[in-house]
């Protein structure tokens, strides 16, 4: 449809590009939510307990180099037996280790605007500045890359602003373990600030036999998931546009 066509180029005119790309996540209806998918030649941020296994699932769909970089002290969960055994390939990973944050962010405005990696994402200890997130915007946004700022600390606890968490992301998610078993983990998926529509929360079992994504419950009907997004709203992310 024609209007589909105008809703893309506008998209890709507000992100300073030509044409708009995008990274589906395999879920329809987060997928809907995002207008196709995260947009690529932009930041995305991903905070609460259970972020890095929410990376991983992206990592996994998305088949590109991936470039991890962090300081020293963050943590070293990640290791090439635990990527094969999560169906990550570590041939992929290129793991940067910088002495502090000020050379981590050096690090990625240079592999962010080199377009060298289709995936780079940034391990931070504290929330970003807001400058800070523009001048990673700008590096990435004439790129085909996917850049992810991962905040483990932010638990959601308090508001968003409180964190400092008022960045120039496109959208920023909140995720936490909702169930575990042997067979599968639910995690609790919150889409808390989305450029291109409402915040939306859904509930997505990930099985550890195929890695697979599905959705369990999406915020029940219509009237009801307005209502949640309006509290989810109201309590993760003050900072919405």
């Amino acid at each position: 449809m024609w209007h589909d066509s105008l809703r893309e180029q506008i998209i890709a005119l507000e992100l300073g590009r030509s044409e708009r790309q995008v990274f589906p996540l395999g879920l329809p209806g987060v997928d809907d939510a995002l207008q196709g998918g995260l947009d690529l030649g932009a930041m995305h941020e991903v905070t609460g307990p259970a972020a890095i296994l929410f990376t991983q699932a992206i990592i996994r769909r998305r088949k590109s180099e991936i470039v991890w970089l962090s300081t020293e002290n963050l943590n070293e969960e990640y290791y090439p037996d635990g990527l094969l055994q999560s169906d990550s390939c570590p041939e992929r990973f290129i793991v940067v280790r910088l002495q502090n944050s000020r050379d981590l962010l050096k690090a990625a405005y240079e592999v962010l605007s080199s377009n060298a990696a289709g995936f780079v994402l940034l391990e931070v200890q504290k929330p970003l500045t807001q400058t800070q997130m523009r001048k990673l915007q700008i590096a990435v946004k004439n790129t085909n890359t996917l850049g992810l700022v991962i905040n483990t600390e932010y638990t959601g606890s308090v508001s968003p602003a409180c964190q400092g968490l008022l960045g120039s992301a496109l959208t920023r998610w909140y995720v936490k373990v909702l169930h575990w078993t042997y067979e599968t983990t639910q995690i609790e998926l919150h889409l808390t600030k989305n450029r291109h529509g409402s915040p939306c929360h859904w509930i997505v079992e990930i099985d550890h036999a195929t890695h697979h994504l599905h959705l369990v419950a999406i915020s029940g009907e219509r009237a009801i998931d307005q209502a949640k997004s309006r509290s989810v709203a109201e309590t993760l992310c003050s900072d919405h546009p």
